[in-house]
C-alpha cells in the first residue's frame, strides 16, 4: 500500500514533548551510508539536505518532505537520539 505523503508527518512537524519528537539535524541511515536534514536558518521554510559528506542542497518545504518520504520508502530510518542515564 503507497505511503499518502500529504498526510504523513515529517519529523520537523512535531513539537517539543510530542512522543516522537527529535531534535535537528534529522539523520537517516542505510547500512554506512547517511543523510542529514536540518532547517535553513537563512530563509525560513527551506531546508538542507546532505548525503555523507558531499555537498549541502537547499530544498523547499516541499521537497524536503517528499525527499524524506522517498528516503523511507528506498530504505532509510530516522536515527533515534541516545537516552541519556
Amino acid at each position: 500500500m503507497p505511503l499518502n505523503k500529504k498526510t504523513a508527518q515529517a519529523p520537523w512537524d512535531l513539537r517539543d514533548g510530542d512522543v516522537n519528537y527529535i531534535k535537528e539535524p534529522w539523520i537517516l541511515k542505510k547500512g554506512k551510508e547517511y543523510v542529514t536534514i536540518e532547517r535553513n536558518t537563512n530563509n525560513k521554510g527551506n531546508f538542507y539536505l546532505q548525503k555523507d559528506n558531499d555537498k549541502r542542497l537547499s530544498l523547499s518545504a516541499l521537497q524536503a518532505r517528499m525527499t524524506y518520504h522517498q528516503l523511507l520508502e528506498f530504505g532509510y530510518k530516522l536515527k533515534k537520539p541516545k537516552k541519556k542515564r
